[in-house]
C-alpha cells in the first residue's frame, strides 16, 4: 500500500479522492487490457483524504460497476487503513470477454488517463473476446498460390505436397476458405498493410538514402529472406584477434538481427495501414513494427522477454515449424544475450502505435553526453538540456523524479524523455513501476 502511494499514479494505478463516474472509464480500461488498481480516498498529490461513509461508498461503487460495465468484469474491493484513514483499494482484473463497455464505449489507459479506444482497437477487442485474431479473418482474395511455402516445407520438413489437409493442419484454411494468415504467406501476398521497407542511409540520420528496397505483395517468408540479404549487403564484417586466432565479427550480430526481423514479421499488427521498416544507419539498425503491445502483455513483461503473447499465432507457428525462429516467446531475451559480449546494448522503444528495436553496431566510438551543458549539442531544447544536466549529477532517475526536480508537467516530461531516448542520449533502466533513465 505504501509503495503504491509513493510511486504515484501511472498506467496501472489511479487515485480518486472520492467516487465519481469517471472511475468507471478506468474499470473498463483495466478489464480490457491489463490488471490495475484504483485507490479511492487519495488525491492526485498523494494526500490521504480518506472515506467517511465507507459502507455507502463501497456499495455505490459495487452497484455502479455491476450495472454500468457490460459485460460485468471481475474485481475485488478491500478496505485499507493509512494514517488512521479508510481507503478503498479496487483491484480490476483483465477479462477474456472483451470489449468491456461503459456507456457503449471501450476504454484504454494512456499514461495516467483512461481514454476511448479507436475503431481499429475496438475491432481487435471484439476479435479477442471471440478468441480470434486478425489473421483468422477470411482472406479478401481466395485465389492464392504457395510456391515459397511449399519450397520451405520441402527444404526444412521434407514435405513434398502442400495438400488441403496440410493447409487445414497449418490453420491456413477452413471450410474451403483461406484466412488472412494464408494470404500473408502466399506468393503474391495481397494484404496492403503487409509492406516492409528496407532502407540504408549514408550516415546516422535519414537525410541521405543510399539504398531502398520496398517489399510489396511479397510472402512473409520471402520478406524474411530478403531482409537477411539486405543485412548482408550493408553490414560489414571486421577481424578481431582472440588469443592466437583471428575471428570475423559482424558490425551487428546476425543472430540478433534475425530474431528482431522475425519478431517484426510475427508480432506486427497487420490491421494497421502503416509500412514496417528496417533502417540501416552507419552506427545502428532500427527495426520498426507497426502496432503497440498485444492485448494481455505489459511493457515490463515484454522487456523481460519471459512472457510473449503472439499477435499472429498462426504465422508464428509456421515460422517455428520452419525453424526460422528457434523457440517462440524468447526473441527479446535472445537479442539481449547476443549482445552480452559487447559493451553496446540493444534498445527497445514501446509506443502506443509502434515498437522499435535498435541494434547498435559494435566496436563503434560513441561520444558520451558531457555533464557541462555548454558542451551539449546546439539542437537540444532548453528543457532537454536541463534533463541531461540533471542526470549528469545523478546515476539514474525516474520520470516522476525528473518531473518534480525540474517542475515540469507529466505529459511534457514524457515527451522530452521519449525524444532523448530516440536520439540515444538517454537509456532506460528497469521496467514497469521501477523504470528509470540515465545518460547513454
Amino acid at each position: 500500500m505504501n509503495d503504491l502511494i509513493l510511486l504515484g499514479e501511472n498506467k496501472y494505478t489511479e487515485f480518486k479522492s472520492l467516487y465519481t463516474k469517471s472511475l468507471l472509464k478506468t474499470v473498463s480500461a483495466y478489464a480490457n487490457y491489463h490488471d490495475g488498481i484504483i485507490l479511492v480516498g487519495i488525491n492526485d498529490q498523494k494526500e490521504i483524504i480518506g472515506i467517511e461513509n465507507l459502507d455507502d461508498t463501497r456499495l455505490q461503487i459495487e452497484n455502479a460497476i455491476n450495472d454500468a460495465i457490460d459485460p460485468r468484469p471481475y474485481y475485488e474491493i478491500e478496505v485499507k487503513q493509512y494514517e488512521q484513514k479508510n481507503v478503498l483499494l479496487i483491484q480490476i482484473f483483465k477479462g477474456d470477454n472483451t470489449p468491456y463497455l461503459y456507456e457503449k464505449k471501450a476504454y484504454k489507459r494512456l499514461d495516467t488517463a483512461s481514454v476511448p479506444v479507436d475503431r481499429r482497437a475496438l475491432e481487435e477487442l471484439i476479435l479477442y473476446g471471440k478468441n480470434m485474431t486478425y489473421e483468422m479473418i477470411k482472406a479478401p482474395v481466395q485465389e492464392l498460390t504457395f510456391s515459397v511455402l511449399k519450397s520451405k516445407l520441402k527444404e526444412r520438413l521434407s514435405l513434398e505436397n502442400l495438400s488441403d489437409d496440410l493447409l487445414i493442419t497449418l490453420e491456413l484454411k477452413s471450410k474451403k476458405e483461406y484466412n488472412l494468415a494464408a494470404a500473408l504467406l502466399s506468393d503474391h501476398n495481397p494484404i496492403k498493410n503487409a509492406n516492409l521497407q528496407l532502407i540504408a542511409y549514408e550516415g546516422s540520420s535519414v537525410s541521405n538514402i543510399k539504398d531502398r528496397q520496398p517489399l510489396l505483395n511479397v510472402s512473409l517468408l520471402k520478406q524474411f529472406d530478403l531482409g537477411i540479404d539486405f543485412f548482408k549487403k550493408h553490414i560489414n564484417q571486421s577481424e578481431i584477434i582472440r588469443d592466437a586466432y583471428r575471428e570475423l565479427v559482424a558490425e551487428v550480430p546476425l543472430v540478433a538481427y534475425r530474431e528482431a526481423l522475425a519478431n517484426l514479421i510475427v508480432h506486427r499488427d497487420y490491421s494497421r495501414a502503416v509500412d514496417a521498416r528496417v533502417e540501416i544507419f552507419n552506427d545502428r539498425i532500427e527495426i520498426m513494427s507497426p502496432g503497440g503491445l498485444p492485448i494481455g502483455i505489459s511493457e515490463s513483461e515484454y522487456l523481460s522477454g519471459r512472457i510473449s503473447v503472439l499477435r499472429n499465432r498462426i504465422v508464428g507457428d509456421i515460422f517455428y515449424r520452419l525453424q526460422i525462429v528457434e523457440k517462440l516467446a524468447t526473441g527479446i531475451r535472445r537479442i539481449k544475450e547476443y549482445y552480452q559480449p559487447y559493451p553496446e546494448e540493444p534498445e527497445f522503444y514501446i509506443e502506443e502505435n509502434s515498437i522499435t528495436v535498435v541494434l547498435p553496431k559494435i566496436n563503434q566510438n560513441k561520444e558520451r553526453v558531457a555533464s557541462d551543458k555548454n558542451n551539449l549539442p546546439a539542437e537540444l531544447s532548453e528543457n532537454e538540456i536541463r534533463i541531461l544536466s540533471l542526470l549528469a549529477e545523478n546515476e539514474s532517475m525516474t520520470r516522476q523524479q525528473i518531473e518534480e526536480a525540474l517542475n515540469l508537467k507529466k505529459t511534457q516530461t514524457n515527451e522530452l524523455i521519449k525524444g532523448l531516448k530516440r536520439s540515444r542520449k538517454l537509456i532506460q533502466v528497469g521496467s514497469g513501476r521501477s523504470t528509470a533513465y540515465k545518460l547513454n
